[in-house]
């Protein structure tokens, strides 16, 4: 079954882009970009600019707005059983170029996984004028990685 993606989370402000590939299934089920509670994004980015983590999604939105950061993903729709990336089938790649158009302020793309930056890249190599940030990925799937070692690579990259 074709499952559709969330809008971009941006405005005039926005400066960073973070990117993952698409939303994993309690994300979509919640309605809310990383709403797996298991995934460490949220807590990774307060973490990073050292702010007590918050719950509530709006406040978690309005704490990335207040700092020009974004979130889309490289897909808008694909087919998927579960949430594991390399399920997805027959996806349809979101407009890089015309987000870029209508928000020039963005500077910077952060991959929050490098199958996400892979897949982006397949389709855009470095055509589009913005820097490209592969961070260790959130996901509790990247097991590799423990929450420290992420951490540091997260501060390192976007601190």
């Amino acid at each position: 079954m074709k499952k559709t993606a969330f809008t971009a989370f941006v405005d005039e402000h926005t400066e960073k882009l973070m990117i993952g590939t698409f939303p994993g299934v309690k994300s979509l089920e919640k309605t809310e970009y990383y709403g797996n509670p298991q995934n460490h994004f949220w807590k990774l980015l307060y973490e990073v600019f050292e702010i007590p983590f918050e719950t509530d999604y709006l406040k978690k939105l309005d704490f990335l707005k207040v700092r020009g950061i974004g979130l889309w993903d490289v897909f808008e729709s694909c087919e998927r059983e579960g949430s594991l990336d390399s399920a997805i089938r027959n996806a349809v790649a979101n407009d890089f170029e015309a987000l870029l158009k209508a928000y020039p302020n963005i500077t910077t793309f952060y991959f929050t996984s490098k199958q996400a930056y892979l897949w982006y890249y397949k389709i855009y190599k470095d055509r589009l004028n913005v820097k490209l940030v592969v961070l260790a990925s959130p996901s509790p799937a990247n097991a590799r990685m423990r929450y420290d070692q992420k951490l540091l690579d997260w501060k390192e990259k976007l601190g």
